[in-house]
C-alpha cells in the first residue's frame, strides 16, 4: 500500500519536476496533436508487423482467421499485436 501512495505522489510531482528542471511547458494543443501522430504511427507499424507475418507465413493468415476461424492462428496473431505494440510504444516514449 505505501509503495502505491509513494508512486502516485511520484506520478503527480513529474511535471513539475519537468518544469524546475527548465524544460519547455506544453500546451494541450501540441499535446493533443502529438498524442495523435505517435497513434498514427503506432497504428501504421501495427499494419507492418502484421503484413510482414503474413507475408512470412506458408499459409493465408486472412482466409484461416475469417473462413476456418482457427483460433490458435488468431492467438498467434494478437501475440504479435502485443508485441509489436510493446516495443513502439518504448521507441516512441
Amino acid at each position: 500500500m505505501k509503495k502505491i501512495a509513494i508512486a502516485a505522489v511520484l506520478s503527480l510531482m513529474t511535471p513539475s519536476v519537468a518544469l524546475a528542471q527548465g524544460m519547455p511547458r506544453m500546451g494541450i494543443g501540441t499535446g493533443l496533436f502529438l498524442s495523435i501522430v505517435y497513434g498514427v504511427v503506432g497504428i501504421a507499424l501495427l499494419m507492418i508487423g502484421y503484413k510482414i507475418f503474413e507475408w512470412i507465413t506458408p499459409f493465408s493468415v486472412n482466409d484461416a482467421l475469417s473462413k476456418d476461424q482457427n483460433r490458435a492462428v488468431g492467438i498467434v496473431v494478437g501475440a504479435i499485436f502485443i508485441g509489436v505494440a510493446l516495443i513502439v510504444a518504448a521507441a516512441l516514449g
